[in-house]
């Protein structure tokens, strides 16, 4: 009689993490929190960069794709992604990828993650500019310029992976 009980309480408890996940702003030990960002999000991951980790990930030499990869190697992020001409492209995380909501010759909308960060400018480089801003637990981030395997990965620096509606003509 016991095991009847259990499944639903699994269940449960599955569906659970699977709506936090979709809907609050988790970081790398998954506690929930609210963000807002001028456009709304879906979902949102975000972690402030430890030593430790920015060691393993090649010290001075991070990039926050090198930064990904330990998180993911030591289960704490799940992402996939592609290289392209342009650097590493995050297609999915924890388990959303971008979605087009329309795409034509010359215009594309649809749901894909955005860097946003505490990096402003190292070394006379701006990696983030202060036109887009996303509020997470009082931290205030800036939309990057730069994609993952581009963005320094600096100890101290907090970064977050967002999933947000965009929308561009040329």
């Amino acid at each position: 009689m016991k095991t009847k009980h259990r499944i639903p309480v699994i269940f449960l408890i599955a569906i659970a993490v699977f709506a936090a996940t979709l809907f609050g702003c988790a970081d790398d030990t998954r506690p929930q929190s609210s963000g807002t960002i001028e456009q709304g999000y879906s979902a949102c991951y975000a972690f402030t960069a430890t030593e430790t980790e920015v060691a393993a990930a090649g010290g001075e030499a991070a990039t926050l794709k090198t930064y990904m990869d330990v998180l993911k190697a030591d289960g704490k992020l799940a992402f996939e992604g592609e290289d392209g001409a342009y650097g590493y492209y995050i297609v999915s995380v924890l388990g959303m990828g971008s979605r087009t909501v329309h795409s034509d010759a010359n215009s594309y909308s649809g749901y894909d993650w955005t860097i946003y960060t505490t990096l402003t400018t190292v070394d006379d480089v701006t990696y983030s500019s202060d036109e887009t801003v996303f509020d997470y637990n009082g931290i205030r981030l800036y939309r990057a310029a730069y994609g993952v395997s581009g963005l320094p990965c600096i100890a101290g620096e907090t970064y977050a992976l967002v999933y947000e509606y965009s929308s561009m003509q040329w």
